[in-house]
């Protein structure tokens, strides 16, 4: 086989290079055929997958070394050059959260994590969120989870902090993480939400203070929103909560935090291949960690499917 790594040096405050040196001293004891690649700048992943995927037909695995956000550029974009068969990707995570290799079972050990992709002999499917936007038209995927509400204003509140660099450098991404969650805690204001199955009825939230589509159990560096979801199969998880009074909320925002809520009853879950939702004022929004611009949404959810070529650790490592 051959193998191209595709690098992000600045992943993870610059986590992504030093993951790189430690894989790259291992190469020479496997012997594979490969090639390295660098990302530059916010959005080269995806403008490298796409070209490589429609340029590079002697490519048989693309190995990912980055964070979360980078892994989802570079789907995204294998997805948009509508290969076929599809490129499959491999993942060897060197970002702050992670949250999709919990969610698939890799390690955070970057020679294990390779060891799981050169001793991977088949393609393993993988579930893969599709949005569009109802008003614009725009579209795009998620790996891990569509947030607006209460996580998303946590990821503004985070990306938006002067210590963010300095916690990431630390290894205290998910104490900052707390720390911007206390506050925004008590700041964010409610909205309303309304969300359709198809062939279902339609539900109404008029104080809902959390919302979040989810296509593995993990968010936020490891707690556990969708405790029950798979990644390797289609479906999608919302799960959505309403603000009834300041000590409801607390304790819910606590059962969030332990990984309970979604099966305490404080929450309206709902599971499907296809969703629509649309909520108003407007909100903070974000996908894979990353921020979307606060306003108003209009969103239909549905599933789609990619090839990773690296075995799970265990089986309930995905559950």
């Amino acid at each position: 086989m051959k193998y191209l790594f595709l690098v992000n040096p600045c992943a993870g405050s610059g986590k992504g290079q030093q993951v790189w040196r430690t894989i790259q001293q291992l190469l020479p004891q496997t012997g594979i055929d490969y090639e390295k690649v660098e990302s530059t700048h916010p959005g080269h992943p995806r403008e490298l997958a796409q070209r490589l995927a429609t340029r590079r037909e002697d490519i048989d695995c693309l190995i990912v070394i980055g964070g979360d956000g980078t892994l989802h550029e570079v789907i995204a974009g294998l997805i948009a050059s509508q290969r076929q068969p599809a490129l499959p990707v491999a993942y060897i995570p060197a970002g702050t959260g992670n949250d999709f290799a919990r969610g698939y079972g890799i390690s955070p050990q970057p020679r294990q994590a390779l060891r799981q992709i050169l001793d991977n002999d088949h393609q393993h499917i993988i579930n893969v969120g599709r949005f569009t936007e109802q008003a614009t038209k725009r579209s795009g995927i998620f790996i891990n989870n569509l947030g607006i509400g209460f996580d998303a204003a946590i990821v503004h509140a985070t990306n938006h902090s002067r210590a963010k660099d300095f916690l990431n450098h630390h290894h205290l991404g998910t104490f900052s993480y707390i720390v911007k969650a206390i506050k925004v805690l008590f700041t964010q204001p409610t909205f309303q939400v309304t969300v359709t199955q198809p062939h279902q009825q339609t539900w109404s939230f008029d104080r809902a203070f959390l919302l979040i589509a989810s296509n593995h159990p993990f968010i936020g560096g490891g707690i556990r929103v969708a405790p029950d979801q798979r990644v390797d199969r289609q479906e999608l998880e919302l799960i959505v909560l309403e603000k009834r009074h300041l000590l409801s909320l607390v304790y819910s925002i606590l059962l969030f935090a332990l990984g309970r809520l979604a099966n305490s009853g404080r929450a309206k879950v709902f599971r499907g291949t296809e969703l629509r939702y649309q909520l108003s004022p407007a909100q903070y929004g974000q996908i894979d960690g990353e921020e979307l611009n606060r306003h108003a949404f209009d969103l239909s959810l549905a599933c789609t499917s990619y090839p990773l070529w690296q075995q799970p650790l265990t089986k309930n490592k995905r559950k």
